[in-house]
């Protein structure tokens, strides 16, 4: 298959773009509000559980189940990094830098072999192929199997033990049915792992046991201490370490933000004096602490491309994100009325509320926003998810906030809305009710930290000079 067919297949893949902002902004929503066990000294330990955001994207069912066919014809195992744009893996594949491993299990009939694994920053990538009679793409997806075509676990299986990671969709080639995973380390000490305990469970419809020990061996890296801080008000970044890996870069840095805005985060793009721009990948909470004025943070940042060796100075350019939680009210109040934000100034001012033929319908302008900063279809995207909730579905944690995370399937999305007037950004939703209810039981919830995370404050850069002795 050439790479233009390829691209011309891509192109023709239904992606659903709005679903997946949904559930990725759930799943990091969720994350972000997950916490551990006090320590002492009244100090509030929040760990962040990265695979959260990747686990509520695969449960809205958001899969590439196209790729399978428009890449079965690809060759060789290695090639496959490049086909399903796995940049660590295609660098380090052509830089020979992948380990060649071939351990093969059996059972039930059905041969898994890894292939191969690399292990550069904190990522650990694993290929591997599968063979038996009973392999075939048409046990992918429905009631047969995993969308992806196989299922697997680390360690032990214990949900608290597992790793982030992502995995590619099986692909069918000469040489058996072809897979790559990567696992992100979240360990602060990444140098103490010497393997990988993995085990597959299920794989085309094919149900059973495959476990390995796959041995792993890091790639060194040039790491080094750098310095560098920006203040913002409240908001402070402070650089630690950089590790520059074959075809990986990780930085590591302190943040502290506001108490009122725990959940907010500082966002980096990194360029080098070259105009070669890092490519993001993922970010890792080592540790954070709130106390009542500011919350401290330590993150592990990686970026899935490298630091050229001819480059002599990064940029670092950080933004802040500013969030807040959905905001709930009771629609059963006098018309008209205003919905604000809890932190900023955005509201909206609710003008007709109306149930007729099973839906209730609601008429409200957005106030307060500056239509110049905010593109239309981020607007748009804030009135469409806008949700309605029964008023006794609303859950609250102890600290009196609401839950998301005990509402997100009880929330009710808009049949249709429509941007009504553009120039005053009134909009009219419809939502299906139960025709047995009243207006008094019904809620809406609010999500104006769409707004605000769109409306980044810049910082000022931080420069990195490569060329001081390492």
């Amino acid at each position: 298959m050439n790479k233009k067919h390829f691209q011309t297949e891509m192109e023709n893949i239904d992606f659903p773009k709005m679903e997946a902002d949904t559930a990725i902004d759930k799943g990091i929503q969720r994350a972000r509000d997950q916490k551990g066990k006090e320590r002492k000294k009244n100090y509030k330990l929040i760990s962040t559980v990265s695979s959260t955001a990747a686990a509520s994207f695969l449960a809205a069912g958001l899969v590439f189940s196209p790729v399978s066919n428009v890449l079965a014809d690809v060759p060789v195992i290695g090639s496959i990094y490049e086909k399903y744009g796995l940049n660590i893996g295609e660098n380090l594949w052509k830089g020979n830098l992948v380990t060649e491993i071939n351990e093969s299990t059996s059972n039930k009939g059905v041969d898994i072999t890894i292939s191969n694994a690399y292990y550069d920053g904190n990522v650990i990538g694993v290929a591997f192929k599968a063979n038996g009679k009973a392999l075939s793409l048409d046990n992918l997806g429905g009631n047969k199997g995993p969308e992806i075509g196989y299922s697997y676990h680390l360690f032990n299986g214990d949900e608290q033990n597992q790793w982030s990671s992502g995995a590619t969709g099986i692909t069918e080639t000469e040489e058996g049915y072809v897979g790559t995973m990567e696992f992100y380390n979240p360990k602060a000490d990444l140098s103490d792992i010497e393997s990988l305990p993995l085990t597959f469970t299920s794989i085309l419809g094919k149900e059973g046991n495959w476990q390995f020990d796959v041995p792993i061996e890091q790639i060194p890296a040039v790491e080094r201490d750098v310095e560098g801080q920006v203040v913002w008000g409240d908001y402070t970044l402070e650089l630690e370490k950089l590790v520059k890996g074959k075809a990986t870069t990780m930085l590591s840095y302190h943040t502290a933000l506001p108490a009122s805005g725990k959940h907010d985060n500082i966002q980096l793009t990194i360029t080098d004096n070259l105009g070669n721009r890092l490519s993001k990948h993922h970010a890792d909470t080592i540790s954070a602490e709130e106390n009542g004025d500011s919350v401290m943070k330590n993150i592990r940042e990686l970026f899935g491309s490298k630091v050229e060796g001819d480059a002599s100075k990064l940029i670092i350019q950080p933004e802040i994100r500013q969030y807040e939680q959905d905001t709930t009210a009771s629609i059963d109040q006098t018309l008209p009325f205003e919905i604000e934000s809890e932190r900023f100034s955005y509201f909206i001012r609710v003008t007709n509320t109306q149930v007729k033929d099973g839906q209730l319908v609601v008429d409200y302008a957005l106030g307060n926003v500056d239509d110049q900063k905010l593109a239309q279809d981020i607007i748009d995207n804030f009135a469409n998810y806008i949700m309605l909730i029964k008023t006794d579905d609303i859950q609250t944690g102890k600290n009196g906030e609401t839950d998301p995370n005990q509402m997100i399937n009880h929330q009710i999305r808009s049949v249709k809305t429509e941007l009504i007037n553009k120039e005053s950004l009134q909009f009219h939703s419809s939502f299906p009710v139960d025709a047995a209810l009243t207006m008094s039981d019904y809620s809406l919830i609010v999500p104006f930290g769409t707004l605000s995370s769109n409306q980044p404050i810049k910082m000022d850069p931080i420069e990195i000079n490569l060329e001081e002795r390492e």
